[in-house]
């Protein structure tokens, strides 16, 4: 495999860290800072388990007096 030249080298590490800039710049404000919920309002959305670690909100029976559609917030694994 052939090294490349200098230039060449340049140019790739400009590239790359400009496609990563714009990969980061597209990102939705917040989108990896929000804290997760600790009360679930749809399925599929991260929220805080009592104990501390990530869970996910899952469809769940509703309580006696509880509006459907209800959720409960279960461990990922």
């Amino acid at each position: 495999m052939a090294s490349l030249d200098p230039l060449t080298a340049g140019v790739r590490t400009v590239a790359l860290a400009a496609a990563a800039l714009l990969a980061v710049a597209a990102c939705e404000p917040g989108a990896v800072s929000e804290a997760p919920s600790a009360r679930c309002a749809e399925a599929g959305a991260q929220c805080a388990l009592p104990d501390g670690p990530l869970g996910v909100c899952e469809r769940a029976p509703c309580r006696a007096g509880e509006a459907a559609p209800c959720f409960a917030c279960v461990p990922q694994h």
